[in-house]
């Protein structure tokens, strides 16, 4: 655990109003309980806020002031105080409460959160902050953190679930389509991103990545990774470029399901009716416009060619396919 400066200014505790609008705003009791809690948690360490951290406690503090009126906000504000006492205070509390935010609002919704809070936060678009909130999160080092003292079952899966969400968090902004990123090209570059790149540079070569994760840029990294000396180089490497794949395969599902949900409603038919056409049960049509079924490829020819035929029947202009863009 990194040991707080000693130096501290006086920072602004906020407003006893602030706290109690907050403690008020009507959100389901469990889940309430546990994010005023956590919310509580940081804003009741005001006054041991360092010197160096002053300036973003106190973008902190307005903008729980911009939220406090707004009920919908309990959610954000607690993510974005968890993130605040991991990067101002770094204590085993901040990464229990971590996991106990994942618990509450699911990975997915936590990484979106996430994500708002460190743009409301930073104005370096390197992210510095986050950067240093993402890298305390995947090292969380258990011994050090805990005294010494053996690590339970709880402690390991709260290091575990920790590493998890830093990883959510930076996959959470990819763009395959953006500015390409420089190619590392050596292990010495590959260990520099690393150890010093901010969370804009891992998401920089990951949305290469993910732009063609079974590529050859991939495979490159998994070789610089293997020919290095540091098995954490490589652990890094390999999952971070499985994650694109999985990362891409969701994405894959996801456009399928939109283009059969926009065949589906411009045939003009019912999905009873629709998937009485194609063969098979509304149930299962139902699950292939979802998305949590993806349908073979022969299927999505077959519900193509009865959208086609449904319109025509109908007298309506057959539409063209949609393009299929990376989002």
């Amino acid at each position: 655990m990194s040991s707080v400066a000693t130096r501290t200014r006086p920072a602004p505790t906020p407003a006893p109003e602030l706290r109690s609008l907050f403690a008020s705003h009507p959100v389901p009791v469990q889940a309430g309980t546990t994010l005023r809690r956590i919310l509580f948690a940081t804003l009741d360490r005001a006054d041991r806020v360092p010197a160096e951290h002053a300036a973003l406690w106190d973008r902190f503090v307005r903008i729980l002031e911009q939220n406090q009126a707004d009920p919908r906000s309990t959610a954000r504000c607690a993510v974005l105080a968890n993130l605040v006492s991991i990067i101002v205070f770094d204590e085993p509390a901040d990464y229990a409460a971590t996991a106990e935010l994942e618990a509450q609002v699911g990975q997915s919704r936590l990484a979106r959160l996430q994500q708002r809070a460190a743009i409301a936060l930073e104005d370096d678009p390197a992210l510095p902050w986050t950067t240093i909130a993402v890298r305390r999160l995947l090292r969380w080092d258990l011994e050090n953190q805990l005294g010494n003292h053996p690590a339970t079952e709880v402690d390991v899966d709260v290091a575990t679930t920790c590493a998890v969400i830093a990883q959510n968090l930076v996959f959470e902004d990819l763009d395959p389509e953006g500015v390409a990123a420089t190619p590392i090209v050596t292990v010495a570059q590959l260990h520099r991103l690393l150890d010093h790149g901010s969370i804009t540079d891992w998401r920089a070569q990951l949305s290469a990545v993910a732009a063609s994760p079974w590529g050859p840029y991939a495979d490159q990294l998994l070789a610089l990774a293997q020919s290095s000396d540091r098995p954490s180089a490589l652990a890094a490497v390999a999952g971070s470029v499985e994650q694109c794949q999985e990362w891409c395969r969701e994405r894959e599902r996801d456009q399928v399901a939109r283009e059969i949900r926009h065949l589906v409603a411009v045939s003009g038919a019912s999905q009873r009716e629709f998937a009485s056409r194609i063969g098979t049960s509304p149930s299962r049509l139902s699950t292939y416009v979802r998305g949590s079924v993806t349908p073979s490829a022969a299927m999505l020819l077959r519900i193509q060619r009865a959208s086609r035929m449904l319109q025509r029947q109908s007298g309506h202009p057959v539409l063209a396919p949609r393009r299929q863009d990376a989002t």
